[in-house]
């Protein structure tokens, strides 16, 4: 999404650095042509004071020389706007001003204070309807300190994404990204649902759910409380699902893919079968990317966001 200024650098890999209130994930992707993805470095450092989260970035360049190599960052949920709007009839130069017009009264600061970037919704098939874009609108101050902090530490940063489009990135590796997928990301205390096609964006919606809101006991699927909380992520899948097959006059998406959890709740994927009626898995990363060593699906649910922020290979183009 944004974009920096990039010096020369390693041109074999490219890494993600994602920190939180709570660590820091950190991934490096290889690419070697004709070869799949592989994951070279995949870490993640809880932090037990948000003071040395700088340091603790620092740190983590030293320790992997991730100075040598192209850096890319995503922003955390809740700390950007991702607004639906109406694509103006500007010319392409003009588009950047034309959606910050557009915006400003759709975001609860002022757009003075705000960054604003865009990126296409694909051709939707309803009679009548206008051309539409995703506005990526983010608080000004929360870019620039992203920013600084990073450089700081001695990292390149050359992009900072958004989740949907570091999940985009790890959906289209999935073999039923080719005729429509929804892939659930559930984290600390929120969640994404995403759904694509063929490597393209169509759908995001938030979701309040998020791991923290689990009891501390034995998970099971039978448990009420645990039933009540995967009630509240069937509803919005469900709502996702309708909307995209409605709005975009798409088929029913092939399978649902749920993202790796540090706690199992057994009984879950047959639980949401049997409530959506669409094939549902558990995603694996090992399954879609060569790895040094197979990652824990543990550390898999803490780094997905950065693994799939590494795997960023276009440019931006509007």
């Amino acid at each position: 999404m944004f974009q920096f200024f990039q010096k020369t650098l390693r041109k074999d890999a490219q890494v993600a650095v994602c920190p939180d209130e709570h660590a820091i994930a950190v991934a490096r992707i290889r690419r070697v042509k004709d070869l799949p993805p592989l994951l070279d470095l995949c870490e993640t450092q809880e932090l037990e004071n948000l003071s040395v989260q700088g340091a603790e970035i620092a740190r983590l360049c030293r320790m992997h020389h991730l100075d040598q190599y192209s850096c890319v960052t995503s922003l955390e949920l809740g700390n950007y706007n991702l607004v639906l709007v109406e694509a103006p009839d500007v010319r392409p130069d003009e588009l950047r001003a034309a959606i910050r017009w557009k915006v400003k009264d759709l975001i609860d600061f002022h757009i003075d204070d705000a960054v604003v970037d865009v990126f296409e919704v694909p051709n939707q098939k309803t009679a009548g309807r206008n051309k539409m874009m995703y506005a990526v609108v983010a608080r000004t101050e929360t870019v620039k300190h992203r920013i600084n902090q990073l450089q700081r530490a001695g990292l390149n940063l050359n992009i900072i994404d958004i989740p949907e489009l570091a999940l985009r990135n790890v959906a289209a590796l999935l073999p039923e990204d080719v005729g429509g997928v929804a892939l659930v990301y559930i984290g600390d205390d929120s969640g994404l649902i995403t759904i694509t096609r063929q490597a393209t964006l169509y759908l995001s919606r938030h979701i309040d759910t998020g791991m923290n809101e689990l009891p501390l006991k034995d998970l099971r699927e039978s448990d009420s409380a645990v039933r009540r909380w995967l009630d509240s992520i069937v509803i919005e899948i469900q709502r996702s699902l309708d909307y995209y097959e409605s709005h975009f006059s798409q088929p029913q998406v092939s399978a649902i893919v749920i993202s790796p959890m540090p706690r199992e709740i057994p009984g879950m994927m047959e639980y949401l079968v049997g409530q959506l009626g669409v094939q549902t898995r558990m995603l694996d990363v090992n399954e879609l990317i060569d790895a040094k060593e197979p990652v824990p699906l543990e550390i898999q649910s803490r780094c997905l966001l950065a693994i799939g922020a590494a795997l960023r290979h276009e440019a931006m183009t509007l």
